[in-house]
């Protein structure tokens, strides 16, 4: 009963926990991407060389049986692949990692692979592509929510728009990102986040406001110089000759060249500490020599450039290449060499028009109209229309691909949620049906099972009844049988025996001739005087239960057997073996054993025969009902309720009870009590 009332409260714990479960699973912890927050360029025979050098583990991954516990292994392999030349090995381990993270809901980590993936894309310039995947990881944070991660998302997000050419696009992600970086002043994100707040400040020619940003910068991260608490030694050297080569550039905006030159050197001590970009110096080199150049103290500064231009090239990194070569034009046409000056103009222009940077060319064409008017104007001037119509509409048409992507991934995700709600719902009205029907299944289980509880407890009540009529019966029966009795011995004593007394007396006074026949008479008054008295006493001493013994009772319950399986039954006793000293308690819990057990074997045994035997063994009474018959099944464990009535029975009088049943050969059943 107890559990019939407590099973509504553990269906709704399980629910509970059912509900606990669907909604909480172990997140991959974030790790600043140190690698993408710098964005180092590599050159095709580096990115080779690292194809090269993952190979084995790509052969080694796609053959794992468990790539779930090889999470760490695989994470850290796409780290290095992603920046590789083999796309097919990319791609196949970026698809293993991905099925891994939705398998386990690892959002954390499933953002990250939507980070590796935007960085492959990034280093293809392939930025609709780069978009997408920035978008898919901003959401998987937001669902984390794990706001360093996110700040680091949306500074990549803004880094994308600047270099796509979308300021105003690109400032406002990168407000956004400030603002959650606030929390985090020793943030790596931080560093660099306020280095791009300074380009849109020299955009708006507002340099001092960006030199500020940019010193204050530098003062934290030189503050961290030998404790390398931001970042590790070797991205800490990178990142501050990066930092000091962007105040130099600023200083040279300023026209303090002095300033430039001092700052362009610390970066170029910091840069060698550890040279791990020559990107970073092509851009340290550059500012150098330029504020060298404007102190007249570097005649060498074309061949300076072209060594930047050359890296930028090398690198794969237009953007950089074409405002080194508007520099080295600029310079020719200082120096009044109109036709080198052009022709590094034209270099910029051919590499801005491969790459679609009609910023770049709409700035190319407007310099070669302002300081090479000597060329025919009115095809530049009909090109300049058209860029910068094409420029619009570019920007126009990038613009609404960026917003497409968004509005399309926003939409997915949307979808997507409602789809999990309905999944959701689904399973739960799923649970709740199979619960509701478990519930009934046990609840009408438990009923039927309290009826035949019931129904047993009546039966056993019934049997203990019976039992004790038949006792009560055997008691009145040994009473009636013990005043009989003692009326016939007190009739032999009153009557008889006086009466035989009277006759030897009157014998022993006759006075007759032969003495001898005298003697024998009065000798045989006196042995039937005794024989009569002997009889008396007999009759008055005899036991109740002499005629109705427990040992003829259970005689009697033998022989009352009886089934349509014709079962032969059969009781034996040990010579000499009494009963009667058992309690009444212990006879009727006894007898009620063997009927149960005699029970079973007329319903369930089909056996033919059947023995009950008791004899003793050391200090005990032993009892034994063995039959030939089918036996137990090991499944049914020995849980009926009649087998738990007899253990109940002996466990009351204190006896031991054993249930041996071989399937297919018999049952043996011992019960045990102790003979005091």
């Amino acid at each position: 009963m107890f559990f019939t009332k407590s099973l509504p409260y553990f269906y709704l714990a399980l629910m509970s926990l059912f509900l606990f479960a669907s909604c909480n699973h172990k997140q991959t912890k974030h790790q600043t991407d140190i690698e993408n927050l710098y964005a180092i360029k590599r050159t095709p025979a580096q990115k080779d060389s690292i194809s090269k050098k993952y190979e084995g583990d790509v052969d080694k991954i796609l053959r794992l049986t468990n790539t779930v516990a090889h999470q760490t292994y695989i994470d850290s392999v796409l780290n290095g692949l992603r920046y590789a030349s083999n796309q097919k090995a990319f791609f196949a381990i970026t698809a293993l990692a991905e099925h891994d993270a939705k398998k386990k809901h690892d959002l954390s980590r499933l953002a990250q692979i939507y980070e590796k993936k935007a960085v492959y894309y990034h280093d293809n310039q392939q930025l609709d592509s780069v978009y997408h995947y920035y978008l898919q990881a901003e959401l998987l944070y937001k669902k984390t929510s794990d706001s360093l991660a996110l700040a680091e998302n949306v500074f990549y997000q803004a880094r994308l728009f600047y270099e796509a050419g979308f300021d105003k696009e690109s400032e406002v992600k990168l407000y956004q990102a400030l603002k959650i970086l606030q929390k985090y002043p020793n943030s790596p994100i931080l560093i660099e986040a306020n280095q791009l707040k300074s380009f849109y400040l020299i955009s708006y020619k507002e340099y001092e406001a960006s030199l500020s940003i940019l010193l204050e910068t530098y003062e934290t991260l030189k503050k961290d110089e030998g404790k390398y608490t931001i970042l590790p030694v070797e991205k800490y050297n990178l990142a501050l000759s990066n930092l000091l080569g962007n105040i130099a550039m600023t200083y040279f905006d300023l026209e303090d060249y002095k300033q430039a030159e001092q700052y362009a050197l610390e970066a170029l001590t910091y840069y060698r500490k550890s040279p791990t970009s020559i990107q970073v110096y092509a851009h340290i080199n550059s500012t150098y020599h330029l504020a060298l150049y404007y102190q007249n103290q570097d005649s060498n500064i074309i061949d300076r450039l072209t060594e930047s231009y050359q890296i930028y090239t090398k690198l794969n990194h237009p953007f950089y290449a074409i405002d080194v070569s508007i520099f080295i034009s600029d310079i020719y046409w200082e120096r009044n060499q109109m036709n080198q000056s052009q022709a590094w103009l034209e270099q910029a222009y051919t590499i801005a028009n491969a790459n679609n940077f009609y910023n770049h060319k709409k700035e190319i064409i407007e310099n070669i109209l302002t300081k090479h008017k000597d060329i025919q104007t009115s095809n530049l001037v009909k090109e300049l229309i058209e860029v910068n119509y094409l420029l619009d509409s570019m920007q126009k048409e990038t613009l609404e691909s960026f917003a497409k992507i968004e509005y399309n991934t926003l939409i997915l995700e949307q979808e997507n949620e409602t789809l999990k709600q309905r999944i959701y719902f689904v399973y739960l009205g799923a649970f709740i049906i199979i619960g509701t029907l478990l519930f009934i299944l046990i609840y009408v289980r438990l009923k039927n099972r309290n009826k035949d509880l019931a129904h047993s407890n009546s039966q056993k009540s019934k049997n203990e009844q019976i039992m004790n009529l038949l006792i009560e019966n055997n008691t009145i029966e040994n009473v009636t049988i013990l005043k009989e009795r003692n009326r016939i011995a007190k009739d032999l004593h009153d009557g008889i025996i006086n009466s035989i007394f009277t006759l030897r007396f009157n014998t022993q006074l006759l006075e007759i001739p032969n003495e001898t026949l005298k003697g024998m008479l009065v000798d045989e008054l006196v042995h039937l005087e005794n024989k009569v008295r002997d009889i008396s006493h007999s009759f008055s001493q005899q036991n109740i239960f002499q005629n109705k013994s427990f040992e003829k009772l259970l005689t009697e319950l033998v022989g009352k057997q009886s089934n349509k399986n014709r079962t032969s039954f059969s009781i034996a006793f040990e010579s000499n073996l009494c009963l009667e000293h058992l309690t009444t308690v212990q006879k009727v819990n006894i007898y009620q054993i063997i009927q149960e057990a005699f029970q079973n074997v007329n319903k369930h045994a089909c056996a033919s025969l059947c023995k009950l035997k008791v004899t003793t063994e050391k200090n005990c009474i032993v009892l034994s009902i063995k039959d030939n018959g089918k036996g137990i099944k090991p499944s049914t464990s020995f849980r009926g309720i009649g087998l738990s009535n007899m253990k109940e029975r002996a466990q009351l009088i204190g006896a031991q009870l054993t249930i041996n049943s071989d399937f297919g050969k018999g049952t043996a059943i011992h019960l045990y009590l102790t003979n005091n």
